[in-house]
């Protein structure tokens, strides 16, 4: 997964550092879980290429120019951080400022793409000023809620939860929900690199204060997904079925089954899968072993029965990657 950070002149400094201090270090914490899962890379992108200075006077580097074809088609997702905005007034003249207004158009533009979007704090005010949460569920800062409410009625916004996805679009609450914003892209890669980097961190539960919500990473992850995932990983040569995997790690294949959709969107079948593929993947990358060679190395017994896993997961991602367009 290639994330890149949107930078805008005046965003707010930690809200930006978060996501790409959060990443990078899962993508350093992958080496040691598991080689095989993909590349968590991270780069910044801005408008024109000058590096743009933050709310605290950080000059930011570009690392890519919104609107480069050649440089965007290589990115996954896309984050907004939050703008430095600190009162409803204050947040409307940011969203009235040129480059934010220029903003839509390319935000725009990536959602036709099917590609994923996400948004933190005041930062999803900009999404939600281009039209993209329009019929969509959404979150937002606590306490810009009201303003949220009035100036975009078409949007269904939720404040039980730090983060809420809908289709290829993810928006966190409050300042510091940046960190469970990134927390859920890892996620999304593996959950077993999502906990051990938020260990890695020392990232624990915080209160927010929108509705009934307390909620941090760690408070929504569930061990029993990441120990099926660890499972998977260290059997993945094995004909393994997911009757054998809730046995070995103590629970019901009813109750393995139930706890991974409602995780990962994805049937236990599905996930052994996308980890098989993630392996093929990572040797083909690695050595120079042949699909005959890497076959019954990650389950499959022949190389056309592994070839026409390969072509089904990509065209399974694809489907995803255009859902909600």
């Amino acid at each position: 997964m290639k994330v890149g950070v949107i930078a805008l002149p005046g965003c707010w400094d930690s809200g930006l550092t978060t996501v790409l201090d959060v990443l990078r270090t899962a993508d350093a914490a992958r080496r040691q879980v598991d080689r095989d899962i993909p590349d968590v890379s991270v780069v910044t992108v801005t408008a024109d290429g000058a590096p743009v200075p933050t709310a605290g006077g950080l000059l930011v580097p570009s690392d890519v120019v919104l609107g480069d074809a050649a440089y965007e088609s290589e990115l996954d997702v896309l984050v907004i951080p939050a703008m430095a905005a600190n009162t409803p007034t204050g947040i409307v003249t940011a969203l009235a400022r040129e480059e934010v207004q220029g903003l839509r158009g390319a935000l725009r533009a990536w959602a036709l793409g099917g590609r994923d979007l996400a948004a933190a704090c005041t930062g999803t005010f900009v999404l939600a000023e281009a039209g993209l949460l329009d019929h969509r569920q959404a979150t937002t800062s606590w306490w810009l809620s009201d303003v949220f409410r009035q100036r975009y009625p078409k949007v269904g916004l939720d404040m039980s939860r730090m983060v809420v996805r809908d289709g290829t679009i993810a928006t966190a609450g409050a300042a510091f929900a940046h960190i469970d914003l990134a927390m859920s892209l890892v996620g999304r890669v593996s959950p077993q690199l999502a906990e051990f980097t938020a260990a890695t961190l020392l990232i624990d539960e915080r209160p927010a204060r929108s509705v009934n919500a307390v909620s941090g990473y760690l408070s929504t992850a569930d061990e029993l997904v990441t120990a099926f995932e660890a499972w998977i990983r260290a059997n993945v040569e094995r004909d393994i079925g997911v009757a054998d995997a809730a046995a070995a790690i103590g629970t019901t294949r009813r109750t393995l089954e139930r706890r991974v959709r409602d995780r990962l969107g994805l049937s236990p079948y599905a996930l052994i899968r996308r980890l098989r593929a993630e392996r093929a993947d990572h040797l083909r990358r690695t050595t120079g072993l042949s699909l005959d060679r890497i076959a019954p190395m990650v389950g499959y017994g022949s190389a056309a029965t592994l070839r026409a896993a390969l072509k089904a997961e990509t065209a399974r991602g694809d489907a995803e990657g255009g859902a909600g367009t």
